[in-house]
């Protein structure tokens, strides 16, 4: 079970440099401290750590001008290498610099990462002839980064999520529940203050719980789609912390890196538990966060459901 998080104790910022030495300067006799540069202190940065709290994967975003950012520094612990983790930590930082507003991102890949970036989407344009901080060979990579608004993944089954909660659960159709945003990643869905509004102008703290546990579900509807799984997700149990009012139109976002969970038990025959977080904004804040804990039921043979989809349900 892996989790991703933001390096930010004194304690992980400590383990996370020492990972990126371990990981890309020592092995090529480079001095500690060749791990950092003056940058880091206005960057973004991402670790994923296992169940025992080691770090395996980690990786660096900085926004160098207005319409662009690089990564850097992305390196995944050969042990659990060819599980998605540079790809996880990767994508995530791809979506903060979407979120930044920049509209390129770019790297200075060694000459072994060339392939993974191109798997990613971006374009190698050639060597980099300037002198490098290490004796390996460096190609500069280049990812256009499409907006939020131009970012659907898998319409179809985001298509067929939006009719399975209408035709399920009647109340998602009436409060106007809808998909706003899948990238493959993240996952957002959105509905119309009209209705969903108190005499305060803030939306009703229901509509805001019930949007959450949708879009908690949906997020998990999909990823069982990713990994060509069935079954009956039902939510189990929930916690949601209002922080502040929510005003104006409201967005739930739930992202992959707050899952954890083992899906592959599904596979098995077993049943599964599922927990993650959904963040509601307004128009300016975040407002709460919702916890669910969602327990997941494997498809039976017979199951409809099993040709690509799951049902819903409540516990």
């Amino acid at each position: 079970m892996y989790h991703l998080r933001v390096p930010v104790t004194e304690q992980e910022l400590k383990e996370y440099y020492q990972f990126r030495w371990e990981m890309l300067r020592k092995p090529l006799h480079q001095p500690i401290g060749s791990e950092k540069d003056a940058y880091d202190a206005m960057a973004h940065h991402q670790m994923v750590v296992d169940e025992h709290g080691k770090i395996v994967a980690a990786g660096r975003l900085y926004i160098n001008a207005d319409n662009e950012a690089s990564i850097r520094f992305l390196a995944v612990d050969p042990s659990v290498q060819s599980k998605g983790l540079g790809t996880l930590v990767a994508m995530t930082l791809e979506s903060v610099a979407r979120q930044e507003g920049v509209k390129r991102v770019v790297c200075s890949a060694r000459e072994d990462a060339v392939e993974f970036f191109a798997t990613l989407g971006f374009v190698n344009q050639g060597e980099i002839a300037v002198p490098q901080t290490t004796p390996v060979r460096h190609f500069l990579m280049i990812k256009p980064v499409a907006t939020l608004d131009d970012i659907l993944h898998r319409p179809d089954w985001c298509g067929q999520l939006q009719q399975a909660w209408y035709e399920h659960i009647p109340l998602s159709e009436k409060m106007g529940v809808r998909i706003s945003q899948y990238t493959g990643q993240r996952f957002v869905t959105t509905m119309p203050e009209a209705g969903n509004q108190n005499p305060h102008h803030t939306l009703f703290a229901g509509s805001l719980f019930s949007m959450a546990t949708l879009t908690g579900w949906g997020l998990i509807w999909l990823l069982l789609r990713e990994r060509h799984l069935g079954g009956t997700i039902i939510l189990a149990d929930a916690h949601i912390r209002y922080s502040n009012p929510v005003s104006g139109r409201p967005r739930a976002v739930a992202d992959l890196g707050s899952i954890s969970g083992d899906l592959d038990r599904l596979a098995r025959g077993r049943k599964a538990r599922v927990q993650l977080t959904v963040a509601l904004y307004g128009d300016e804040e975040q407002g709460a966060v919702f916890e669910g804990t969602y327990i997941v039921l494997p498809a039976k043979p017979y199951d409809p459901l099993e040709k690509g989809g799951s049902e819903l349900g409540v516990a």
